[in-house]
């Protein structure tokens, strides 16, 4: 416990607070690259995105991002309509190596206007392993706020299924699909990430520790992330792997875990927004579940499958989710969200209404009443979801 500047502190701690002030640490740690003298410290990359958790995950921003940057935690997805990434870069975009590797990239950002809205173009400037696949579609993913995230991982998947519809049986223009995914041989659903390609908070925590960082899990054994066998460098590079084990052993995994999951949401808000919310259609959508004991979860969100419309189609499937099909956002910590640089899986929108104008297919309708809404109505509604 020294090693984490904890030792002092510990006899005004319990063992569970304890454990997850140590969480928080590791959740904060700057990984380095093997081989390290600090024990349980080395690993990072070869090829990564981030150094630490935190970098991604700002939890406390201090001031609002400039609308012509790029938000924290933002990565590169790659992908296709068949649900498999790049066969040479993978899933992901790594813009930084270890020394000694070539980093995959340094991917151009830059905003642009498109129908009145603001839009992302990327272009991968310096590939290091060669081109793309022809059919290698690229998009934007901004991280997730992590607040609540373990009350989503305690709804019952009888609450979320409860709400399916995939053939629209009700016509109302709303098909949620379930989002099925295939984990040991077992068909699950998936609920955490963009497109709810993960099962539970673990598996979450895994993927990142090993696209964004580079380090492996129990559940992510890979020691090299998400480097193909077409980078031999990479294959080759450091790591903090011994003997096979994970180079995050299962102890410090599940505290980071057990923290993430600690997380409190921010406090449930009200108000004329909130009844103008419901009565436009956004909570259709953006629904209010329970947990088993019949406790509200105000994340808003169905954790269901939406398709969105062409605006949000990057081309990209993933797990259950073909392209354009997106799980619906949970809308707690958009406040804290808008001050990191925008909304959408992108972080495209700048606001509020632009996110909402963002909004076809199956959200077509509620967009249609949001707009014939009186000036002082938008605005009450605007307000109210800018502060969740």
């Amino acid at each position: 416990m020294a090693a984490f500047g904890l030792a002092a502190a510990a006899p005004f701690l319990t063992a569970a607070s304890l454990d997850l002030a140590i969480g928080k640490r590791l959740f904060e740690r700057y990984w380095v690259s093997a081989p390290s003298s600090t024990l349980s410290n080395d690993g990072l990359g070869p090829l990564y995105d981030a150094p630490s958790c935190a970098s991604c995950h700002v939890q406390n921003p201090s001031g609002a991002v400039d609308e012509t940057s790029t938000p924290p935690g933002m990565v590169v997805r790659l992908g296709n309509a068949r649900g498999t990434g790049d066969p040479v870069y993978g899933a992901q975009l790594q813009t930084r190596g270890v020394a000694g590797q070539v980093p995959e990239a340094n991917p151009d950002i830059a905003w642009a206007m498109k129908g009145g809205l603001r839009a992302a173009a990327v272009t991968p400037y310096s590939l290091g392993y060669g081109a793309l696949a022809a059919d290698t579609k690229i998009g934007l993913r901004r991280a997730l706020s992590i607040r609540g995230a373990g009350l989503l991982a305690q709804i019952p998947e009888s609450e979320i299924l409860s709400r399916a519809d995939p053939q629209d049986a009700n016509h109302d223009g709303i098909a949620g699909r379930a989002p099925w995914i295939a984990v040991g041989g077992k068909r699950v659903l998936g609920r955490f990430g963009w497109k709810a390609t993960q099962p539970d908070l673990a598996a979450q925590t895994a993927i990142a520790f090993s696209r964004d960082i580079g380090l492996s899990t129990r559940l992510a054994l890979a020691a090299w992330g998400d480097c193909t066998p077409a980078e031999h460098a990479c294959l080759a590079g450091p790591h903090g792997s011994q003997d096979g084990e994970p180079e995050i052993a299962d102890p410090l995994f599940d505290l980071v875990v057990a923290y993430v999951g600690s997380l409190p949401p921010p406090s449930a808000k009200s108000g004329m927004g909130e009844k103008l919310f419901t009565q436009t259609g956004c909570s259709a959508c953006h629904a209010t579940l329970h947990l088993a004991s019949g406790k509200a979860v105000p994340a808003y969100t169905d954790l269901l499958l939406h398709d969105l419309g062409p605006g949000l189609n990057d081309g990209i499937t993933e797990g259950a989710a073909e392209a354009g099909f997106w799980r619906t956002a949970p809308l707690w910590d958009v406040a804290a969200t808008l001050k990191l640089g925008g909304l959408l899986h992108d972080g495209r929108a700048r606001n509020v209404g632009e996110a909402v104008e963002w909004h076809a297919g199956e959200a077509a309708s509620a967009r249609a009443r949001f707009r014939a809404l009186g000036p002082s109505d938008k605005a009450a509604l605007v307000a109210f979801v800018s502060g969740l």
